[in-house]
């Protein structure tokens, strides 16, 4: 059996501490929700490792106990889930796993918001590969352990009635367990400040500092933007952030690129329609530094009994700092929909394909074909049954399965709530 205990869980607890000592009234003022849950599920899966040969199917146990936790009031919030989730593989293609999962958030506010702490913990599965992110498709390709702890105190200045400058410090602690995974200590000093023009407009200009630690490079990075956001009538909006970014590592290369975020909505009535294009630095288990440029648009339908959505997008992610420097290149189509059958019955859907071209090696399966089915039915208030049926195709042809990897999963489960 794999037992794995992030050793730096503790950090959850300790906030939760802080909140204790360091609120402004007792714990007793606060009002509290407690929630425990425990979700017990079978898989079949046809091609557990997603291996064009030699598929290994095999058929998977999990028991999920985890327990809901949130509190707010007396100067403080905060909500927290903690889960253990226990994998049994009967033909034995894995050892049994035992692993966590958690996730806390919270906040401190004094002297009327003046001052305020945000904290937060997350213990979780990630992609290694931020192109593609498998983790709701598999439970054993492509991934690693995260956990990612951020404090963050700052400083909110009431400069005129429609003026405010927010001055912080956000210290971020990025930890990897598994097969791959760059760990990384980021300190950020920032000032931003905000006017609201007019009803619905406000503009903002700031500044970032960041200097990042990692092995074996080190990474400072300044940050100077200004935008807008403005709200023109009930679901639409238009908004614009553009700045420059400057990095240089301590093996001497030096960047210089310009980032932006520019989106605008529009609710038709019978539809809503967003498209927008932004350039960002992101996370990226594999790289100190990786620049993700998307362009992006999507289409909403709510109706009576039910929702539809369509996706295209296009990114492109640029990894500087490796060896041989990498360009992924990912295009993607998704529509998913959710129809209401009664109160206590739902079906869910979702549909997407990509395609990701690699500019340094050619991608193991340049086509990526997804389809999920998913039924859930409310037996009682705490009680939830579940199935769903996954298909998944990876392909070096989109119109053929010569030598593709296909995965049929189906699961099902049951929610039990107090």
């Amino acid at each position: 059996m794999r037992y794995q205990l992030d050793k730096r869980a503790v950090l959850v607890a300790g906030c939760a501490a802080v909140f204790g000592a360091f609120s402004p009234v007792p714990l007793e003022a606060a009002e509290y929700r407690l929630l425990p849950v425990v979700v017990l599920s079978e898989e079949y899966n046809d091609n557990l490792f997603q291996e064009a040969h030699n598929r290994r199917t095999d058929y998977v146990t999990r028991v999920q106990p985890s327990l809901l936790f949130n509190t707010q009031g007396g100067g403080f919030s905060c909500d927290l889930t903690y889960g253990i989730d226990y994998k049994h593989y009967a033909k034995d293609s894995r050892d049994d796993e035992f692993d966590h999962r958690a996730a806390f958030k919270g906040n401190l506010h004094f002297w009327d918001g003046f001052l305020k702490v945000d904290l937060s913990d997350s213990y979780s599965r990630v992609s290694t590969n931020v192109a593609r992110d498998v983790v709701s498709e598999s439970l054993v390709v492509n991934q690693t352990e995260q956990n990612l702890a951020v404090i963050s105190p700052y400083l909110t200045w009431r400069l005129a009635p429609s003026t405010t400058l927010k001055t912080g410090y956000r210290y971020t602690d990025t930890r990897y367990w598994g097969p791959q995974g760059i760990d990384k200590i980021q300190h950020d000093g920032y000032a931003e400040v905000e006017r609201e023009v007019k009803a619905g407009l406000l503009v903002s200009a700031g500044y970032n500092f960041a200097h990042i630690s990692a092995e074996p490079t080190d990474l400072d990075r300044h940050d100077i933007y200004g935008g807008f956001r403005y709200l023109f009538s009930q679901g639409s909006f238009l908004n614009g952030k553009v700045g420059n970014s400057w990095q240089s590592f301590s093996n001497g290369v030096s960047t210089s690129d310009p980032f932006w975020d520019i989106g605008i909505g529009k609710d038709f009535g019978v539809v809503t329609a967003t498209i927008g294009t932004k350039a960002q630095y992101t996370e990226d288990p594999l790289t100190l530094s990786t620049r993700n440029t998307s362009y992006y648009g999507t289409l909403n339908r709510v109706f009576q009994r039910g929702t539809a959505s369509f996706t295209a997008s296009y990114n492109e992610y640029e990894k500087d700092q490796l060896a041989i420097p990498e360009t992924q290149r990912k295009v993607l189509l998704a529509a998913s929909g959710r129809y209401e059958f009664r109160p206590d019955l739902n079906l869910s859907m979702t549909l997407s394909g990509d395609r990701l071209e690699q500019s340094a090696t050619a991608a193991t399966y340049p086509y990526h074909l997804y389809g999920n089915f998913a039924l859930e039915y409310a037996l009682s208030k705490h009680t939830v049954l579940g199935a769903n049926y996954s298909w998944i195709s990876y392909r070096h042809q989109l119109d053929s399965a010569a030598n593709a990897a296909e995965v049929n999963r189906a699961i099902v489960e049951m929610r039990l709530s107090l």
